[in-house]
């Protein structure tokens, strides 16, 4: 018992050294407001947005065992108030500077500007014992949504500068594969195929019909003059022979007889002829 007791606070005094060897290690990280050097400015919650955004990003960045971020009561605790902690972020010349007075082993800030029409981000992240630059990033885009995507792609690779800390950075999507063309199949060939062809119709045909309609339109002139004849005959039979019109009944009766004789044979002829146009073409 006597050897152990001795040894037993050298034990205590050696973890308590550990302890605090251990809490010395742990280094603290502030991430200053996001100042906005354009005019005009931006509004106070989106400049927020992009702090807290740094801070989120560093939490999960650095390693709990060797870095603390932070938070921003803390850091206006170290500067006094609120008012004078966006005083001295707002006028600071040199963060490193700021960043022994809250007593932050590295300190970091954002700051927006304007050019050629755009909003630009800028971020450095100094050593604040020695003021060493430790990374550093800037971009640009047309509206606030592009500067995050900017913040969200750089700042991990910044924060993978510090001591300890290991960046991998996200594998890009591999390319999708390149499907080579697929021939078309071949179109099956058909043999002994005969096309088939329309018959078309010959002008002969129609000669043929003309000369039936023309030859039926005739024959029925001569009808019409058949009527014209047989009324005459019956004015010519009914009247006085020392009338006038007794004998004009009679030329009447004659001639139309003419005529319809006239008719029925040339309308006779023409339909025998269009008959004979479709017999023989």
């Amino acid at each position: 018992m006597r050897t152990i007791f001795p040894s037993l606070p050298l034990l205590i005094l050696l973890l308590l050294s550990l302890a605090a060897n251990g809490q010395e290690e742990q280094k603290r990280l502030a991430i200053l407001n996001t100042e906005d050097n354009g005019e005009p400015s931006l509004e106070f919650t989106d400049l927020t947005y992009l702090t807290d955004r740094l801070r989120e990003i560093a939490v999960k960045m650095l390693p709990n065992d060797r870095y603390s971020v932070m938070s921003v009561q803390s850091i206006i605790d170290k500067m006094g108030s609120k008012e004078n902690a966006r005083k001295m972020c707002k006028e600071a010349q040199c963060m490193a500077e700021i960043g022994r007075k809250i007593s932050a082993a590295y300190v970091g800030q954002a700051r927006l500007g304007r050019f050629g029409g755009s909003l630009t981000i800028s971020m450095e992240l100094y050593n604040s014992g020695s003021g060493v630059l430790i990374g550093s990033f800037t971009g640009q885009s047309k509206n606030v949504s592009g500067l995050l995507k900017v913040l969200n792609r750089e700042a991990p690779q910044m924060f993978g500068n510090m001591p300890g800390v290991v960046y991998v950075p996200e594998a890009e999507p591999a390319p999708a594969p390149v499907q080579a063309p697929v021939a078309p199949a071949p179109t099956p060939v058909q043999e002994d195929v005969v096309p088939k062809f329309e018959k078309p119709v010959k002008t002969s045909f129609w000669v043929g019909v003309g000369l039936e309609v023309l030859g039926a339109a005739i024959i029925y002139a001569g009808y019409t003059k058949n009527k014209d004849m047989l009324e005459a005959l019956d004015k010519y039979k009914a009247g006085d022979k020392s009338d006038y019109y007794y004998d004009n009944a009679w030329k009447d009766a004659r001639d139309s007889q003419g005529s319809r004789n006239t008719l029925y044979v040339v309308g006779s002829v023409l339909l025998i002829s269009g008959a004979g146009v479709h017999i023989w073409f």
